[in-house]
């Protein structure tokens, strides 16, 4: 898990914000490290971009109203190389928030409208990082899964080897048929075109058949 500089939960998530208005960041700044989460404020959105090349953050609040480019530009240089980067919109007035196919095709998380009043924000920013961790939690969980099932895969196909040979060592005749068996199988398999997948049940079954 990311570490921050308080015990706080929200100390361990990374915010990047990007508004050409200094005053918004600042702003944001002082109301985010308060509510203990670890904040960057940048201008441009070019050195932004480039920001987050090089270095993680877990959120993202962007302006959709700047110079050179708007936020939906921003997001789409940005889902050229960071698909998990969780974006919220900022928007000076209700009227001009993105189109919401514009929303769908970068894959942008939400948009609120800029405020005096951060709670609404605050309240985005905050189910933002329950999302986060919910996925990080599932991903952590396959990944142990993953870990388990190919040790249990291995352990399995060594105790069937050791098996084979066994069987095979008090019978001349069938020693070494299982595997000419299964290469044979494999082979017609691989000129049908199956997938790996497929491949590998192929031979499994195939060399204890």
């Amino acid at each position: 898990m990311r570490k921050g500089a308080n015990s706080d939960s929200s100390a361990k998530y990374k915010i990047i914000g990007v508004d050409d208005e200094s005053g918004i960041l600042d702003s944001l700044g002082v109301y985010l490290t308060k509510a203990g989460y670890i904040f960057v404020g940048i201008s441009n959105p070019v050195e932004a971009i480039e920001r987050i090349k090089i270095e993680h953050f877990d959120l993202m609040l962007l302006d959709f109203i700047m110079t050179p480019f708007h936020g939906d530009q921003v997001v789409e240089k940005i889902r050229q190389f960071d698909t998990e980067l969780y974006i919220l919109l900022l928007t000076g007035h209700k009227d001009l928030a993105p189109p919401l196919e514009t929303i769908k095709r970068l894959d942008i998380q939400g948009y609120c409208e800029k405020s005096d009043k951060f709670d609404q924000l605050l309240l985005l920013i905050e189910s933002g990082i329950k999302a986060i961790s919910q996925m990080e939690m599932i991903k952590d969980i396959n990944d142990k899964l993953k870990d388990t099932y190919d040790k249990l895969e291995q352990a399995y196909m060594e105790s069937i080897e050791t098996l084979r040979y066994t069987v095979e060592a008090k019978d001349t005749y069938t020693r070494g048929h299982s595997d000419r068996v299964s290469a044979f199988s494999v082979l017609i398999g691989k000129k049908a075109g199956l997938s790996e997948e497929d491949l590998r049940i192929l031979k499994i079954r195939r060399t204890f058949s």
